[in-house]
């Protein structure tokens, strides 16, 4: 049975790879048009999509003459919706990415033009049941913004409150669920062909953008993140959270509280509204460090883009589909990082960095902590004032990538929300101290293991499980002992092959194949050939035995050749 389904899932994924090859052909000559094809290693691709040399001939000469980062990133916003999706993921990833590619990538914005508002209207009314009429006093059919995954539409509730209505594109889940299909295929061919893109692990990069744009997709998981992080701010008054509707809201429908005030990257403006940009920076750089250090649960695109300010200087934030989740112990190191790198204390950064790794040790330690140490020299030998926290948390990441230290997705994404917000305080305050700001933090993390409460919260954590695992070891030492006595104990075996490694047992297994196929057909012909020889000879008939006879030659000679053959190969 087992067999069965296995060839019926491997039919199934031609099937879909064949339905899906249109949108393969637009995807590589895209990336054809802007010169990144020979850059991706798809030219093994041409000849299966049966696209022509001549198509393939540059028609921009100009537009080859581009940065590569730049017409990466105009490839991706080209090919709409999921791929600039998969670019602004991307630009989080800075041990995936360089400098360059990681500048352009930050420019994606996925401002697309909306869907007709009689379309928002349906959707709405079949999502949440019931004529708008019965919900909404007014709702207004224009958009105030549009993105790839939805739009919003401006609506007053029936008691009168303002309200920002979020709705998600019509068949936009069939349009991202076969890009991203076409993005877990493409992953796997660079993995399996590219040596140089195979290390920086793309089919785990293209899984986690499945993972993040199915949370993205589902507006109830954006309504969870906004309660929470509303609820880690109750009683700051200079931070607000849009109020959620969860009568109004469903899945693809998120009715929130409308609130609309002024760019937060625009001082003059700000200083005419009679908010000071100065005192402005500082709390945002505040708040920013306590969503990283304190709770462990940050919004991840800070820009401007997806925040406005109220009156006298109160921060909103918008879009909550993407937030970066950190761990006690995760926050903990990172802390250890900050102050081992203000202190220039390597063994403190080497450790701390290691600590967030997954692979938890590198192959000469010796050796990081004397990058790390040549990095605090270069980068942390000036007045803190001066210090710019994004620039030196990315020098940091190629230092990593030089170390092949991977770290979890949310430290990027923590690395990228950082730097953004920094990048927006020093436009309201060129003079910003960041890192000022974020030393308190850092070090309320690290006193906070020393606290006695913590220690006690610890050691009751630590009593328990002991307490779970002398509980159940008697019966799984039992078990175990049982297995191995009645014959029952398997070690199971996995072996990693390179991809190169294949190869070999490939052309083994096809060597089989062709003699075995060669026999088959060797004696099939020599039966059937032997049956015409003795057949009815009428004179009808009188050409089958000379049929039979050449039957016999064809036969004989296949089988001898195979017999000659296995004879040189030892195997007689």
């Amino acid at each position: 049975m087992h067999n069965y389904l296995v060839v019926f899932e491997q039919i199934r994924s031609v099937v879909e790879t064949y339905h899906h090859l249109p949108r393969y052909r637009e995807i590589f000559l895209t990336f054809f048009k802007y010169g990144l094809v020979d850059l991706l290693k798809f030219v093994h691709l041409q000849k299966l999509l049966e696209i022509a040399d001549r198509q393939l001939h540059p028609k921009n000469e100009e537009l080859h003459r581009k940065p590569v980062a730049e017409r990466f990133r105009m490839a991706l916003e080209e090919l709409g919706p999921t791929f600039v999706k998969f670019g602004q993921i991307l630009s989080s990833r800075r041990d995936v990415i360089n400098e360059a590619f990681y500048n352009e990538l930050r420019k994606l914005q996925d401002a697309v033009p909306p869907f007709p508002g009689a379309d928002a209207v349906k959707i709405a009314e079949r999502e949440l049941g019931r004529p708008l009429g019965d919900i909404f006093k007014a709702f207004d059919e224009k958009a105030i913004a549009a993105a790839s995954i939805a739009q919003v539409h401006r609506a007053t509730l029936l008691d009168g409150a303002e309200v920002a209505v979020k709705i998600r594109r019509p068949d936009i889940e069939k349009v991202i669920e076969v890009d991203v299909a076409i993005l877990m295929d493409v992953a796997r061919f660079l993995e399996t062909h590219v040596e140089e893109i195979a290390v920086l692990n793309p089919v785990g990069v293209a899984h986690e953008f499945a993972r993040t744009i199915e949370r993205e997709m589902d507006f109830s998981n954006e309504a969870r993140n906004m309660e929470r992080f509303a609820k880690q701010f109750k009683g700051n008054r200079w931070i607000r959270v849009p109020r959620v509707y969860r009568e109004f809201s469903t899945g693809s429908v998120l009715t929130m509280e409308y609130l609309s005030g002024f760019r937060m990257d625009d001082p003059e403006q700000l200083r005419a509204q009679g908010i000071d940009p100065v005192p402005l920076a500082e709390r945002i750089s505040r708040l920013i460090f306590q969503q990283v250090f304190k709770h462990g649960f940050f919004h991840g695109d800070p820009h401007p883009g997806n925040a406005t300010i109220l009156p006298p200087g109160v921060l909103v934030l918008y879009d909550y589909g993407m937030m970066g989740v950190l761990s006690v112990p995760f926050r903990e190191n990172i802390a250890n990082m900050v102050v081992g790198l203000v202190e220039k204390d390597a063994r403190m950064v080497s450790r701390s960095l290691l600590g967030m790794s997954e692979e938890g040790y590198v192959e000469e330690p010796r050796l990081l902590e004397n990058d790390v140490e040549a990095f605090a020299q270069q980068y942390l030998d000036c007045p803190l004032k001066d210090l710019k926290l994004g620039f030196v948390l990315n020098r940091l990441l190629d230092l990593l990538i030089g170390h092949r230290l991977r770290m979890k997705a949310d430290f990027y994404l923590g690395v990228k929300a950082l730097t953004q917000v920094e990048a927006s305080g020093r436009v309201l305050d060129p003079d910003l101290n960041f890192v000022r700001f974020g030393e308190p933090y850092a070090m309320q993390v690290i006193e906070g293991r020393f606290d006695v409460k913590q220690i006690l919260k610890n050691l009751y954590s630590s009593v328990g499980e002991t307490a779970d695992f002398l509980r159940s070891f008697p019966l799984e030492a039992r078990d175990l002992y049982e297995r191995i006595r009645s014959g029952r104990f398997r070690i199971p075996l996995e072996h990693r092959f390179d991809p190169k490694g294949f190869e070999p047992l490939r052309s083994t297994l096809n060597h089989i194949t062709n003699r075995l196929v060669e026999a088959v057909l060797a004696a099939a012909i020599l039966v059937c050939s032997s049956i015409l020889i003795l057949a009815d000879h009428s004179s009808l008939w009188n050409f089958l035995p000379m049929l039979g006879i050449i039957g016999l030659i064809i036969g004989g000679s296949i089988a001898l050749r195979l017999i000659v053959a296995i004879w040189r190969s030892g195997g007689m």
